[in-house]
């Protein structure tokens, strides 16, 4: 049985989901992508002779381009309720900044819909901790 896929969009995200019994998946973009779908493979799944995938796509035209955080956010679920329309917008707020307090490049503080805040920021991102 193939998947149930429906899409949607606003100014702020592209939204996907895929839905077969007993699961459900969500693939939101916010930031950095130029389009979301979902594309179905055949025989390449364990479980099943089709599966659909959700990805988003970024093409890049230009050589060298600047810096852009891709920010997207996946859910899952297990059962058979619908999506309700809260839940696909996780993402209450997002600040995106050039430089980051402690001096990295590129960098964001999300806002989650429950008030959350994470602070994504690249600082240590050569491996090299330091405290």
């Amino acid at each position: 049985m193939p998947a149930k896929v429906e899409s949607f969009h606003d100014d702020r995200r592209i939204v996907l989901t895929a839905a077969i019994p007993g699961r459900g998946l969500a693939l939101i973009t916010y930031n950095g992508w130029d389009r979301a779908q979902p594309q179905v493979h055949r025989s390449l799944n364990a479980e099943a002779g089709d599966s659909t995938v959700l990805f988003a796509y970024r093409k890049r035209t230009t050589k060298n381009p600047a810096m852009e955080l891709m920010i997207t956010a996946m859910l899952h679920r297990t059962g058979n309720t619908e999506w309700m329309a809260g839940e696909l917008d996780p993402v209450k707020n997002i600040q995106l900044f050039d430089i980051m307090p402690s001096g990295s490049v590129t960098g964001a503080e999300i806002t989650l819909a429950d008030g959350t805040n994470h602070l994504v920021d690249f600082k240590d991102i050569d491996g090299e901790k330091r405290c």
